[in-house]
């Protein structure tokens, strides 16, 4: 059987009691020695929630362009805060004159947006493109869903055993994008994983929000999750509405709708900049934009590196630093947050001649504070003043650590 706290533990960022609950299911094959098992309607015992804003998207070398798109952060949690399906298919429909049609980036028509494009809707048609899942090492690509805290190729379609959730797993944003990066969360704002944990898959905790590079337009928008009423397969669940058809309200399917009500955007997010101190970590210097009540600055160590410390870093490796309120600032990367060895001791955060990209993003509402595991409410805030969603970020700074 499947160890609950080991499940918990890894892939909190998705839906710890969810997880049990398919644990407990997966552990026989019908036999009538099998413990009893509750069923319940999700859309009856969960919350969906949903905002959208707008994404200034900064890009093309150093931030030398910048273009606009739709950011979106929707929560679909249990009365403990933790997600409340493991399985759904979502559906974003936008005002009748949203348009998926033209890269706000490129300024040609989207790439990989399959049946959605030149339409006012984002499905599975876009959202389960392989430009857009990020590299996984997991058994099998999932399929994408709405969970406790983000939109993410995380169903449980590509578990090991039928029913059991895969690890967090984060796009390529923005989709439809020119450059896109993967916002992963790690130490030291995040919890540090373990080396069995980093061996099944897991790569970092979710920053939330989902952003397109697309032009945004004010009006309503509306996410449905539809829970499908069983499993034929492993591979083939059933949805309830198909994807690509028009939802309808419940059961099995949870509504939320969100307002976009002005398109004054955050200022452009600098690039971060970085000075190593030659033991592993640095100093990591921001200029926050104006309006945010906070960024995320994100440290993705390519895995490689020399010496000894390399054999621990055999996978890239994400690193989050938090600050609070706008302006210029310093952060300290620390040294020694890297992948903890077999024996657990601690590694450079990043390896002498390791690669590393530098990335960062601001928003106007406390996107850090509703992640797992900092907020375990059912109803996280995830909107601004504004009463949006409005996000920031930055270009990619490369590096080699000396």
């Amino acid at each position: 059987m499947i160890s609950r706290t080991r499940i918990v533990f890894a892939a909190a960022a998705l839906s710890a009691g969810a997880l049990l609950i398919a644990a407990l299911s997966a552990c026989g094959t019908g036999g009538a020695s099998e413990p009893p098992q509750t069923s319940y309607d999700p859309a009856a015992t969960s919350k969906v929630q949903f905002a959208v804003g707008v994404a200034t998207l900064s890009y093309g070398g150093h931030g030398s362009e910048v273009a606009y798109g739709l950011n979106e952060v929707e929560t679909l949690r249990q009365s403990d805060g933790l997600s409340g399906t493991l399985y759904n298919v979502p559906m974003i429909i936008g005002p009748s004159n949203f348009d998926v049609l033209y890269s706000t980036e490129t300024g040609k028509q989207v790439g990989s947006a399959g049946n959605d494009l030149g339409t006012n809707h984002l499905t599975w048609g876009t959202l389960n493109q392989s430009a857009w899942i990020g590299p996984s090492r997991q058994q099998k690509i999932p399929t994408t869903g709405a969970f406790g805290y983000g939109l993410c190729p995380c169903n449980s379609d590509a578990g090991p055993i039928n029913g059991t959730s895969p690890l967090y797993l984060a796009y390529m944003l923005p989709i439809y994008g020119n450059d896109p990066e993967l916002w992963y969360g790690g130490p030291p704002a995040f919890p540090q994983e373990g080396p069995s944990v980093i061996a099944l898959g897991w790569q970092g905790y979710s920053l939330g929000f989902t952003d397109f590079a697309v032009q945004p337009v004010i009006g309503t928008y509306h996410l449905y999750a539809a829970v499908p009423p069983s499993y034929d397969t492993p591979q083939d669940p059933t949805p309830s509405p198909n994807p690509n058809g028009t939802p309808t309200p419940p059961p099995g399917i949870l509504v939320a709708g969100a307002q976009l009500t002005s398109l004054q955007a955050l200022p452009v997010f600098g690039t971060p900049t970085f000075s190593a101190d030659g033991k592993g970590g640095g100093t990591i210097g921001v200029t926050v934009p104006a309006g945010a009540h906070e960024a995320m600055v994100v440290v993705d160590a390519v895995r490689g590196g020399n010496g000894i410390c390399a054999n621990s870093h055999i996978y890239d490796s994400y690193y989050t630093v938090v600050t609070h309120g706008a302006g210029a600032q310093k952060l300290a990367l620390a040294d020694d947050l890297g992948p903890l060895t077999q024996s657990g001791h601690k590694t450079p955060t990043i390896c002498h001649k390791e690669s590393y990209y530098l990335y960062a993003a601001a928003t106007d509402y406390p996107a850090y504070e509703a992640s797992y595991p900092q907020d375990l409410s059912q109803l996280p805030v995830i909107k601004g003043p504004n009463g949006e969603a409005d996000v920031s970020t930055s270009d990619k700074l490369f590096g080699a650590y000396p």
